[in-house]
C-alpha cells in the first residue's frame, strides 16, 4: 500500500507542479478546482467506485486525499475519509470523517460529484 500511494504522491506532486506529467497521469486526474494558494484540485477517475470518489490536492511536499459519497438523486454529498500524506507517500495524518457536508456546485466536491453522477447516468445529472 505505501508503494501505490508514494506512486500516487509523485505523480500528483509532478502534475500539479510543474503542469507536465505522463498522459496517462493527465488523463487520470480531472481538475475540479484550486485551493487558497492555487493549488490544483483534482479528481481521481480511476478510484470512482458507484457514486465514492477521491479527490487529491498538494499539502506542503505531500498531498491530501478525501474521499467522498454522493447521492445523486438526492443531491446529497457525505465526507467519509480524509488522509495527508507525504513527500515519501507516509501517512502523515488521517481521519474517519463521516457525515453530510454541504453540496454547493462551484466547489471542487461540488464539481466531481456532478462529474461522478453523470457518470453513473443519475437522473437530472
Amino acid at each position: 500500500m505505501l508503494l501505490k500511494i508514494s506512486g500516487i504522491v509523485g505523480a500528483i506532486a509532478v502534475l500539479f507542479s510543474s503542469g507536465t506529467a505522463i498522459a496517462e497521469d493527465i488523463e487520470r486526474y480531472i481538475t475540479v478546482g484550486h485551493d487558497k494558494l492555487g493549488n490544483r484540485i483534482a479528481l481521481d477517475i480511476e478510484t470512482i467506485s458507484g457514486t465514492t470518489y477521491k479527490l487529491y490536492g498538494m499539502y506542503g511536499d505531500g498531498i491530501f486525499e478525501t474521499t467522498f459519497s454522493a447521492s445523486c438523486g438526492q443531491s446529497r454529498l457525505f465526507l467519509d475519509h480524509i488522509a495527508i500524506y507525504g513527500s515519501g507517500g507516509q501517512v502523515l495524518q488521517e481521519e474517519q470523517k463521516t457525515g453530510e457536508v454541504a453540496f454547493v456546485a462551484s466547489s471542487s466536491p461540488g464539481k466531481a460529484m456532478q462529474i461522478v453522477c453523470k457518470k453513473t447516468g443519475a437522473s437530472g445529472w
